[in-house]
């Protein structure tokens, strides 16, 4: 490593940080001003507010980050070249018979381990922190009374009127259980109990009057009920409070999309279109990270750094809007005219709309 390489990235590593800071704290202040009125609206103490507040944000900055890692990685990245051009520092690497390719080569580098940094916040870190994003903002410390309605835990669909998570271990009323067997999803079974509890030691439900029903024979007319202490699950109630949200598959490890797809074969489409974004998106972000510092890449003096800057910023975000309005209105076309569409298609949208740019770009570079 060169003394120019250890110069570029501390440089960039330094603007990454404050990128980092200020965008993530942008969008903070940001939703905190259109969503303040949610952490205020059950009349408690300020600043047990504030504590809600802090608490609810500290375990969503991982979320934030994968949704803005692309970004931030961009600007860093085209700070650091646009300062170098600013300051006349690339006329005296030109000019030692260095080309402006070598510059960029540890940017385009540390890039690429800002994206490996991606992959494990999306594999380890919000998958461990996935019931803590499940929280609503009137609900931090998580004591609201939820209702279960047909949730699928294995072979069986639960369902309950009353569950709280917490306080800790969580608890059901009303559980009703049903029983499913056979690849046509026969009736084969149900489970009630006027209570459960769960049991992490032992990663069950202990039941109060629990019934079990054998359904599986042929006349169901004078079934007679026996006793059953407990209801081995799958979920317990970090899960349950996960699967009330709408988008609690995006939260998911890549082991556990497989797994919930062995589960539950409906959900295969839906699975492999997170599977696809997520393998598309580090790609996606190191060809605009390549599209952004192609601007930046010149040998002209600073004073076309700021028109630089502007197309760079121009380019970028006009293609971002586009990948994204394609990826919303492919799917929006296929469910309302039924046309079937692979799941793989709207994720390689950005690739294919910045991929060719990028090279054009890089190739026009004049180093």
């Amino acid at each position: 490593m060169r003394t120019l390489d250890r110069y570029l990235l501390r440089s960039f590593l330094f603007n990454y940080a404050a990128a980092l800071f200020v965008m993530v704290s942008m969008y903070v202040v940001l939703d905190l001003f259109f969503n303040l009125d949610e952490f205020t609206e059950n009349d408690r103490p300020f600043f047990t507010t504030l504590l809600d507040i802090a608490d609810y944000y500290a375990f969503n900055v991982p979320f934030y980050f994968s949704q803005l890692s692309g970004v931030i990685t961009l600007f860093a990245a085209c700070f650091t070249l646009a300062r170098l051009q600013w300051a006349n520092e690339t006329t005296a690497i030109l000019a030692s018979g260095v080309s402006l390719y070598r510059v960029a080569a540890p940017i385009v580098v540390a890039g690429f381990c800002m994206n490996v940094l991606l992959v494990a916040d999306f594999e380890v870190i919000i998958p461990a922190i996935a019931p803590k994003l499940a929280r609503s903002r009137d609900d931090v410390e998580e004591t609201r009374v939820y209702d279960l309605w047909f949730v699928k835990d294995g072979n069986r669909v639960l369902s309950a009127q009353h569950f709280r998570p917490k306080p800790e271990p969580g608890e059901i009323r009303n559980l009703r259980v049903v029983e499913l067997a056979g690849p046509r999803k026969q009736l084969a079974g149900a489970i009630t109990a006027a209570n459960a509890t769960w049991d992490p030691a032992k990663h069950r439900w202990n039941l109060v009057s629990g019934r079990h029903y054998d359904l599986s024979g042929a006349d169901n007319s004078s079934v007679k009920p026996t006793p059953v202490d407990f209801y081995e699950s799958q979920l317990d109630p970090d899960q349950l409070v996960l699967r009330k949200m709408v988008a609690w598959t995006q939260f998911l490890s890549t082991s556990q999309l497989n797994k919930l797809v062995d589960q539950d074969e409906t959900r295969r489409g839906m699975v492999d279109q997170i599977k696809h974004t997520r393998f598309t998106q580090p790609i996606t972000n190191m060809i605009l990270l390549l599209l952004g510092i192609s601007f930046f890449m010149s040998r002209l003096p600073r004073e076309s750094v700021l028109n630089q800057a502007v197309k760079a910023i121009g380019t970028c975000a006009l293609l971002i809007m586009l990948a994204f309005a394609g990826q919303h209105m492919i799917g929006a076309v296929g469910s309302v005219f039924h046309v079937p569409i692979p799941a793989a298609f709207p994720a390689w949208i950005p690739i294919f709309l910045f991929g060719p740019l990028a090279v054009w770009l890089l190739d026009s570079v004049k180093t």
